[in-house]
């Protein structure tokens, strides 16, 4: 029997999870090339590792994508920030950011784990959403695309147990980043991280 919290995770969840198409993450096998070019861990020479304004889709498919700033750290640790408050099938959800861990899937592609923590409005934990994750980064470094071809969703109630596992691909629509740094806020539009004065 499905609860109707089981089922509003379960879309809500879903949705979310979709939209978060290269955000996922997990690793299945791993290249040779990145294998050898890691060192204990240290994944500092990956061209993923580094700080990311990603484009990331909303619940609604219709919605346009909004920036998540990530995180894959060169000691394999993984943050995608998330808005905190999100509107669900049964009202107003608090969602945690994204955090878990990544590793080389092959020279210029990684693969996440990463874990949201979902709660209602009163503050009740009402399950997880665990997305594994493929970015792959262009030749140039300086961008990525999830097209969620490789990707899964994993839900979960409040106690863990796994309501729905779906593939990331139905989202649609590719999860694109660009690299920020000093000066350059990773925005498409080439928008400075901090506003010029004018006079």
């Amino acid at each position: 029997m499905t609860t109707n919290t089981s089922r509003s995770i379960s879309r809500r969840a879903t949705l979310a999870g979709l939209g978060a198409g290269g955000l996922g993450l997990a690793l299945t096998a791993r290249g040779a090339g990145a294998a050898a070019q890691e060192d204990a861990g240290d994944l500092s020479g990956h061209p993923l590792a580094g700080v990311w304004l990603a484009l990331v889709n909303p619940p609604s498919p219709t919605a346009p994508q909004f920036p998540a700033p990530s995180v894959f750290a060169p000691d394999g640790s993984v943050l995608l920030i998330w808005p905190p408050v999100q509107a669900g099938q049964s009202g107003v959800e608090f969602v945690s950011n994204y955090v878990g861990t990544w590793e080389a899937h092959d020279e210029r592609t990684g693969h996440f784990t990463a874990v949201q923590v979902i709660a209602d409005a009163n503050g009740v934990v009402t399950g997880s959403v665990t997305v594994d994750g493929h970015p792959m980064v262009a030749a140039d470094s300086q961008t990525f695309i999830d097209d969620g071809s490789l990707n899964t969703v994993t839900i979960r109630d409040a106690a863990g147990t796994v309501v729905l596992v779906v593939p990331d691909a139905a989202a649609g629509r590719p999860v694109t980043a660009t690299r920020m740094g000093d000066g350059r806020s990773g925005f498409p539009d080439g928008t400075p991280g901090a506003a010029t004065p004018t006079s």
